[in-house]
C-alpha cells in the first residue's frame, strides 16, 4: 500500500492550528524551559519535524504523521531505545515522567522529543562522509545488524523490494530515457533470490538526510522509522547509492571500500551476486519515489528535485557497474 503523506508537513498531523500549544506543552512536560522559537523542517516525506529552541537548548520535536498508527509509533520508540542500548549514536531522547512517547490531548498528536545535533545532515551540507566517518558509520551498522530482537515488520513502499509495484505505477509517467533505465533495473533485480540472502535488522534508509556528521571522524544516525529485517545488502546498497553520492570513486570502488569497513561476517557468494543488482534497483527506487512525489503529488521541494537527479545519475553508474562485472566474468 502506498501511503500518501501531504507534501506540506503541517498537513501530515492532526489539528495543525494547535501546534504552538503542543510545542509549549511538550517543552514543559520534558522540563526544557520556556520556548523561544520554533520552525517546521521541510526535509523529509513522513512526519512533521520541528526545530525548537528553549531556555535549555535546541531540540527536535518529531510529531508523527497521522498515517502512522499508535502501534507503529510505539515500535519506533522501542527501536530507538534498542539501538541506543546497542551503542548506536542517535540523538538523546527526552522523556516525560519516564515515557518517551508523548500524546498531546488537545490535538491527538503523538510525538517524541530529542536533542538537536548542530551542523546539519549530509543532505543539508550537500556532502558525503569522509573515510573516517564512513568507518564509524559501518561500525554502527554492524551493531544494528547484530541486534537479535525481532520487531513487527513495518511497510515501506520506497524500499527496494517494492520496485515492481512502484515501477508499474510510474513507468508510464516517466520520460523515455528514464523508462528504459528503470526497466533494466527491474529486470536485473528480478535475478535476485532474496530468500537465500542473510537477513538482519537494518536501518533501511541510510540516506544523506538521515546521517549527520558530529565530528570529522564520527556520525550520528537519524530516523529508524523503516527499520526491518532485510538482506544485509539492502543496507549496503543504500549507503553506496545515496549517502556516498558525490564521492568521486566509481560505484564498484565505493562498494569495495564499504565492504572493507563492514565489521560483520564476509558476504556470501549469493550476496556478492545480489549486491550490484540491489545497487541498480536502489538507484531506480530513488528516481521512482521522487518522480512519484513530483508528478503525482506536486511535491516540488529541493529534496525531491535532488533525488530525481541522484536517481538518474545512479542508474547510469549502476548499469556500468553491472556491465563491468559481467565483462570481468566473461574474461575469466
Amino acid at each position: 500500500m502506498l501511503i500518501d503523506n501531504d507534501p506540506d508537513p503541517l498537513r501530515r498531523i492532526h489539528r495543525p492550528e494547535f501546534l504552538p500549544g503542543l510545542v509549549s506543552w511538550a517543552a514543559a512536560r520534558c522540563d526544557l524551559g520556556p520556548v523561544y522559537r520554533y520552525r517546521v523542517c521541510t526535509v523529509g516525506y513522513d512526519d512533521c519535524n520541528l526545530l525548537v529552541e528553549t531556555g535549555t537548548g535546541r531540540y527536535v520535536f518529531k510529531v508523527f504523521t497521522i498515517h502512522r498508527p499508535e502501534p507503529l509509533t510505539t515500535r519506533y520508540v522501542e527501536v530507538i531505545r534498542t539501538v541506543l542500548a546497542a551503542g548506536v549514536r542517535h540523538p538523546r531522547l527526552h522523556p516525560s515522567t519516564g515515557e518517551a512517547l508523548l500524546c498531546h490531548p488537545p490535538s491527538g498528536n503523538r510525538l517524541i522529543v530529542m536533542d538537536h545535533l548542530a551542523g546539519g545532515t549530509f543532505l543539508d551540507r550537500d556532502g558525503h562522509p569522509n573515510a573516517d566517518q564512513l568507518t564509524d558509520l559501518m561500525a554502527q551498522v554492524g551493531r544494528i545488524h547484530r541486534i537479535e530482537r525481532d520487531f513487527a515488520p513495518v511497510p515501506d513502499w520506497w524500499a527496494v523490494h517494492e520496485i515492481d509495484t512502484l515501477a508499474r505505477e510510474m513507468l508510464p509517467l516517466l520520460p523515455a530515457d528514464d523508462r528504459v533505465e528503470v526497466e533494466r533495473a527491474v529486470a536485473s533485480f528480478g535475478e535476485v533470490d532474496r530468500a537465500v540472502l542473510p537477513h538482519v535488522l537494518v536501518h533501511g534508509d541510510l540516506t544523506k538526510a538521515n546521517v549527520l556528521p558530529t565530528s570529522p571522524h564520527q556520525v550520528a544516525i537519524l530516523d529508524f522509522a523503516v527499520a526491518n529485517r532485510c538482506p544485509r545488502v539492502h543496507e549496503l546498497a543504500m549507503v553506496v547509492v545515496n549517502l556516498m553520492h558525490g564521492d568521486p570513486r566509481s560505484l564498484g570502488e565505493r562498494v569495495d571500500a564499504l565492504l572493507g569497513m563492514y565489521p560483520a561476517a564476509p558476504l556470501t557468494p549469493a550476496e556478492h551476486h545480489a549486491l550490484p543488482r540491489y545497487v541498480h534497483a536502489t538507484a531506480a527506487m530513488e528516481l521512482l519515489g521522487a518522480a512519484r512525489e513530483w508528478v503525482l503529488k506536486g511535491n516540488r521541494s529541493d529534496e525531491t528535485r535532488y533525488l530525481i537527479g541522484l536517481g538518474r545519475a545512479g542508474l547510469r553508474a549502476a548499469r556500468r557497474y553491472l556491465e563491468d562485472g559481467a565483462s570481468v566474468r566473461r574474461r575469466r
